[in-house]
């Protein structure tokens, strides 16, 4: 959707065109106006990009968020971040996305303040937002995100702090291996192996056990990351495990875990040997 003609006056009748089919076009129609709005008209575009945010169609939502994103933090930050305060959840959740996708630490205050609404679409979104940011002075919000009355707000959280990697996360996501939701297990055992701290091995040798195929897989895996020899026992207990998640069968997840603790134990080994 290119900008045809010449002139300020061609371009701005343009841009009003593209406007009216970013609120009024069929959804493929809305998403190719935010995209185009977005290229071609820079700041300019901010207001109609922004309303769009709010857009019943997730796809024009993420089409507008990506465009200010595109935009840059000087000419986007201050319009994503009164989207952020907007009374329209979906707009709400699609600047805190977007926010995120933009990485400034500016963000990090509102974004946490975000983190309380009552809409569980948007702390769920600004959870993630803020793990995108990786500010570690948003860990204490996220660790009480952990206890959030929505599964899926509960995940996100886990998945934010994984990305994070702050060891004062450990126990707080150790307790979230036992959670109601095997979506929040798996999450949690994924960020402890990404924490790699070893206060959480006890948990993780606990999670080898969960009902949940994909649990088992990632706290096969996480040990391979915060383990040691000692966990080798436990994780041949896998290693006839039939069950396989959409990423690989869990013995694998252990067979591969059991080589890489292997693998630094004898690089250990090695350097005492040397030092001798």
């Amino acid at each position: 959707m290119p900008i045809w003609g010449k002139g300020k006056r061609k371009k701005a009748k343009e841009l009003e065109r593209l406007a009216r089919a970013l609120e009024e076009g069929e959804a493929k129609t809305r998403w190719e106006a935010a995209e185009t709005l977005g290229r071609v008209a820079g700041a300019k575009a901010g207001p109609a990009l922004v309303k769009a945010l709010g857009d019943e169609h997730p796809f024009v939502r993420w089409k507008a968020g990506k465009a200010l994103v595109n935009l840059g933090a000087k000419r986007a930050l201050d319009v994503l971040l009164e989207a952020l305060e907007s009374d329209d959840p979906l707009r709400q959740a699609s600047a805190a996305d977007a926010l995120g996708q933009l990485g400034d630490e500016r963000a990090v205050d509102p974004l946490c303040q975000a983190l309380t609404s009552e809409s569980e679409w948007v702390r769920w979104s600004v959870a993630e937002a803020l793990g995108k940011v990786g500010d570690r002075q948003v860990v204490p919000h996220l660790i009480q995100a952990l206890g959030d009355e929505v599964a899926w707000v509960r995940r996100g959280a886990a998945e934010a702090l994984g990305k994070i990697g702050d060891p004062q996360a450990t126990s707080s996501l150790a307790q979230r291996l036992n959670d109601e939701s095997a979506l929040v297990r798996r999450s949690a055992a994924r960020a402890l192996g990404l924490v790699s701290e070893s206060s959480a091995i006890p948990a993780l040798r606990q999670a080898l056990g969960d009902e949940d195929a994909q649990v088992r897989w990632q706290a096969a895996w996480a040990l391979g990351q915060a383990g040691d020899e000692q966990d080798v026992p436990f994780l041949e207990k896998l290693l006839n495990d039939e069950d396989a998640t959409f990423l690989r069968p869990v013995r694998e997840a252990a067979q591969r875990s059991i080589d890489r603790i292997k693998r630094r134990h004898r690089i250990r080994l090695g350097r005492r040997q040397t030092r001798k």
